[in-house]
């Protein structure tokens, strides 16, 4: 078999080693690594092929020297754009191009460990998935939404948003994009519907959080004050409670209208949530830079300002339950 060490793969610029799967095409002989040739489909070295000649040590040397831009080139294999080497994604239509290098995006070291299948979700393989390489996917914006470290969502950079965010980033992203893109405030959010107070805890939107505990243990004290007024015991099974509360009009309207202004109010929850987290996102940021010392200094208190908390989910939880209990003593 033929030696190629010394000698550069023309899709991805890397030099050919010892361990590397190595291809070669059957009309010039120009050598590719097997995943490279899979991902471009056929051999891209078209001068050789225009000039009739096969490819050897010096034909690549002379290329890669004398015309190093035209070699470092990129075609994409889904659209035919030509990119610039040193690019990760198509320009036109978004296609991550395998570099065969380690370079690193949104803080790739904190990423392993919140990611089980691996970096920027390369683990997806192409477009199988929900991420492609890294690109989060967003439908309302057409499919996969390239954003890179530096890319600028509403004056703040996609990194920033990154380590500010922590957990599941990459559908954070996709939805900042789409309100700073769309110019609007929507985009359902079903943990923020279902368990509004506990989510706003446990994404240390505090203000948001006590609002919607507040609401929900003033509801349950008037739910509990009425059923106690209305004759209602412990003891009474729930069609029983059912059966006396309906057989009162002022009653059953009471608490179908109380229960349809809870709804109301967890679907507003659960259709602007990601907003809200996202003005604040932004204005935390903003004001982590008016008092940065350092690049590292600011980087480590966006990530602590920002991320999740199960400990302060946990304690709204044991509050919540703990209040309502006091509420139902004070009352019965």
């Amino acid at each position: 078999m033929a030696n190629f060490n010394g000698s550069k793969c023309i899709v991805c610029g890397r030099v050919f080693e010892e361990s590397d799967d190595i291809v070669v095409c059957p009309d010039c002989g120009t050598p590719y690594h097997r995943d490279c040739y899979n991902q471009v489909g056929e051999c891209i070295n078209t001068e050789l092929h225009n000039e009739g000649i096969s490819w050897s040590q010096k034909n690549n040397e002379k290329v890669t020297s004398e015309n190093t831009s035209e070699a470092e080139d990129k075609v994409c294999p889904r659209c035919g754009s030509v990119n610039d080497y040193d690019q990760n994604f198509c320009s036109q239509c978004g296609l991550p191009f395998n570099n065969g290098s380690s370079s690193q995006h949104f803080n790739e070291e904190n990423n392993q460990s919140a990611n089980p299948f691996g970096t920027m979700g390369s683990g997806f393989g192409g477009q199988q998935g929900q991420y492609q390489n890294g690109q989060p996917f967003n439908p309302f914006m057409g499919g996969f939404v390239t954003i890179e470290d530096d890319t600028d969502i509403d004056g703040i950079k996609a990194r920033d948003i990154a380590d500010y965010v922590g957990s599941n980033k990459f559908y954070f992203l996709a939805q900042f994009m789409r309100f700073t893109k769309l110019k609007i405030k929507r985009s359902f959010n079903f943990c923020a519907f279902l368990f509004p107070e506990y989510y706003y805890f446990y994404r240390k939107m505090l203000g948001h959080g006590f609002f919607f505990m507040t609401f929900k243990i003033v509801m349950s004290v008037i739910m509990q004050s009425m059923l106690i007024n209305f004759g209602m015991s412990s003891e009474m099974t729930t069609m029983e409670i059912a059966e006396k509360v309906y057989s009162s009009p002022l009653w059953s309207g009471l608490i179908v209208g109380l229960s349809l202004l809870s709804l109301v109010i967890y679907i507003i929850s659960g259709m602007f949530s990601n907003f809200w987290y996202f003005k604040k996102t932004k204005n935390d940021i903003q004001q982590i830079d008016q008092v940065a010392q350092s690049s590292v200094h600011r980087r480590d208190t966006i990530a602590k300002k920002g991320g999740t908390s199960f400990g302060i989910a946990i304690m709204a939880i044991a509050a919540y339950y703990l209040i309502i209990r006091i509420i139902a003593m004070l009352i019965s």
